[in-house]
């Protein structure tokens, strides 16, 4: 597979997710301290809808503009290019924003979000700068640039939970409003990080980009929907079915489960995935051979996982966040197995990936989330929050067998072409 040597790019690359995941872990932690349960459950739910207002939307055109960076730079039209979507992106959030304000005056939005419609207003607008920001600099290979600027959202949502805990009652409005004015602060950062960036455009430059952007990542859109599903919509339900105290216990759990499978996940694909493409491309099929071992070589690290919440799932829980969240504590190994299980076989997705056979990844990526909308919506409303992890938990599974499956129909068919 050869070697793995760590370059300088790649060590900033890493500074930078530990700076995420140590950020994440700081802001949860506080948060589940300062504030009530409810109020954070209700602080989950408008992430959640705010998840998949940025799905449809903002996030599958970053993947669109960030296919055509380097095409666009190149061709010496980035400035004009990332300046028309800079443009574009406020108008569409103004848009979405007023649409949801007209909305709310002839229909009754949900009682936990109808008060926080315009602070959650602002953080659609600076989060999708932010993320457009954050996408060029990926693009442009940055690096240095994204981990300043993630080390500054997450410094202000640090800093301004800790003043607002001291000196007023946190709600939900307080927590939605100071996330938005983290990302003011990020996305200020990288302005200055790419003031050169910033260029005059026209609107045949914000039609063009909206255009190559959408034309690229439409079926992203289909897929981030039906992962939002699965990853998003048990919390709704419990909202529906049970209380926000379940809710922000359900998204708690399942976010301490979550970061050690992100994090090495991360750092996986960090190293292989510029292996894979490249290696592919010369060597046909040995994408296969390479993401196998890699899935492999996870297990033990996985397995450790696992051990280690097994017992001590109780203080794991109440370090993370606080003892009040510690009631279905002995869950947490079920939810990293099935989350374990579900990352290993992502993995062999890549070598899909690098034989451009993706449409055949079109079932994997949207059953789960089909099946926990229709099984959730009955096992939630018998069995609340122990329904709410088995419909993870099984999506996960199948969302693994899948997986899997979808690696060796791929390794079939490229058999069979040759």
């Amino acid at each position: 597979m050869g070697s793995f040597r760590v370059t300088s790019e790649q060590w900033i690359v890493l500074c930078g997710r530990l700076v995420d995941m140590v950020g994440s872990l700081l802001f949860l932690k506080m948060l589940t301290v300062a504030a009530p349960k409810d109020v954070v459950g209700i602080y989950l739910l408008a992430s959640s809808f705010l998840a998949i207002v940025l799905t449809v939307t903002f996030s599958a055109f970053d993947q669109g503009l960030l296919r055509n960076v380097a095409d666009y730079h190149e061709r010496g039209q980035l400035a004009r290019r990332y300046s028309a979507m800079l443009f574009a992106y406020v108008g569409i959030a103004v848009f979405l924003s007023c649409i949801a304000g007209l909305t709310s005056a002839f229909y009754q939005l949900p009682a936990t979000l109808s008060p926080l419609l315009l602070p959650m207003s602002a953080w659609l607008v600076f989060e999708s700068i932010k993320n457009l920001s954050q996408t060029i600099a990926s693009g442009m290979r940055y690096r240095a640039l994204i981990a300043v600027c993630s080390a500054a959202d997450y410094g202000c949502r640090i800093v301004f939970l800790l003043w607002l805990s001291m000196n007023a009652t946190l709600d939900a409005k307080l927590i939605v409003g100071l996330l938005a004015a983290a990302g003011v602060v990020a996305s200020a950062s990288y302005f200055i990080g790419q003031r050169s960036m910033l260029a005059r455009f026209s609107w045949a430059d914000v039609s063009a980009t909206l255009h190559d952007a959408f034309g690229f990542s439409w079926p992203m859109i289909i897929w981030g929907i039906f992962g939002w599903l699965q990853n998003m919509s048990n919390r709704w339900m419990l909202s529906r079915f049970a209380d926000l105290p379940s809710v922000a216990e359900y998204g708690v759990l399942v976010s301490i489960a979550s970061f050690p499978v992100t994090a090495l996940l991360g750092l996986v694909v960090t190293y292989i995935v510029p292996i894979i493409y490249q290696r592919e491309g010369s060597h046909a099929g040995s994408s296969r051979r390479t993401v196998v071992r890699v899935a492999f070589l996870m297990l033990p690290v996985f397995i450790l996982m696992v051990l280690v919440s097994s017992f001590l799932h109780k203080d794991i829980v109440a370090t993370l966040s606080g003892p009040q969240y510690t009631n279905h504590s002995n869950l947490l190994p079920i939810i990293l197995i099935a989350a374990c299980f579900s990352a290993t076989c992502s993995v062999l997705t890549y070598a899909v990936y690098a034989q451009r056979r993706v449409s055949l990844l079109l079932v994997a990526n949207t059953v789960p989330g089909a099946f926990s909308l229709v099984f959730g919506y009955f096992v939630i409303q018998s069995s609340q929050f122990e329904g709410a992890v088995l419909t993870l938990v099984l999506s996960h599974c199948i969302a693994g067998f899948l997986f899997i499956a979808t690696f060796f129909y791929s390794q079939l068919k490229s058999a069979a072409n040759v």
